[in-house]
Formats: structure tokens, sequence, C-alpha cells
């Protein structure tokens, strides 16, 4: 949550919950150590009023993520997990909904965005394969919104998430 100020008022805004899925690469480079590529779709978003208005509206966001990153896990049966890497997020829709309806908004945003991901995770055992879990945060570098969206530019805000991940892996 969140209150920005422009000449006009004040917004307050907030992240709205969303969501995503991915596919994943990885390579053993030590027994505790991979690297990995993933490929996945990401929806991000933020509803935010304007101070005095009854007017709530809500961007909804959707991106196509890659992330490289390094997996470091450590144990033997149940093995714990932290990664970190990069990423680079291309934005594929935009939309505005608010009571004037569901507008187009690609034009507010950039298109691109790099950043960086991390987070601890656990490896489950289940048969030969494993159950991953995962929380990970990410972080996008550059303003989302494109340079001039606002009158005076200064509300600024940057992609972030927080993911709560489930996978299985397979060898």
């Amino acid at each position: 949550t969140g209150l920005s100020l422009d000449n006009s008022g004040k917004y307050q805004y907030h992240y709205t919950p969303t969501f995503g899925f991915a596919g994943d690469l990885g390579y053993s480079l030590t027994s505790k150590l991979s690297a990995h590529a993933s490929l996945g779709y990401l929806q991000r978003g933020a509803e935010f009023d304007s101070a005095g208005l009854f007017d709530r509206s809500r961007y909804r966001l959707s991106y196509i993520d890659l992330w490289g990153y390094l997996e470091y896990a450590s144990g033997s049966q149940v093995k714990f997990t932290f990664l970190a890497g990069f990423s680079q997020s291309t934005l594929i829709a935009a939309r505005l909904n608010s009571s004037a309806g569901n507008i187009n908004a690609m034009n507010d945003f950039n298109k691109i965005d790099v950043g960086f991901v991390a987070g601890p995770g656990i490896l489950l055992p289940a048969n030969k394969n494993k159950i991953r879990l995962r929380f990970i945060f990410s972080y996008g570098f550059r303003d989302a919104f494109a340079e001039g969206h606002f009158i005076n530019d200064d509300i600024k805000a940057h992609n972030h998430a927080y993911l709560a991940q489930l996978g299985y892996i397979f060898n």
C-alpha cells in the first residue's frame, strides 16, 4: 500500500493478488549448485483510488518473464534451497478497469523491465522426482510507467512481486 501525490491531489494504491506459471530448465554445476533458465507468464497489477473521488480503478498487467539464476541446495533427503539471479520482463498486455470501462493501457507503461529474483525454497522427495516449494521476491529496476505518463511524472512505481511457487521436478 502506498500514497502518491500529484498536482491534482492524492492517489492511494495497493498491489493486488495475481497469478502466473512457468517452465524451468536446470543444469547441475556441482552436487549443491545449479544454473537455471525459466520462461513464464506473470500477471501483475495495482488498485488505486483518487482522494475525493468515488472511482476505484485497477491496472492489470501481463508479462512474459525470462529468468536466469543460480540455485544452491543443502541437505540430504529434504533439501533447503536459495536462488538468486536476474529477470527480464516484456509487457504483452495492459488493461485499466474503472467505472469508465475496460481500457487498453499499453501506452501507459514501459514495455521492457530488467530486475532481480531471489528467495528460499525446499525440495521434498517424491519417488525419484521431487516436489519444489519456493518463496521468491521479484523486483524490476525501471519505473513501470512510461515517461510522461503523468503530467509532472512524480508518481513512480516499480514492478515487484512476492511469489509462492509450487513445482514438480522431472529427472
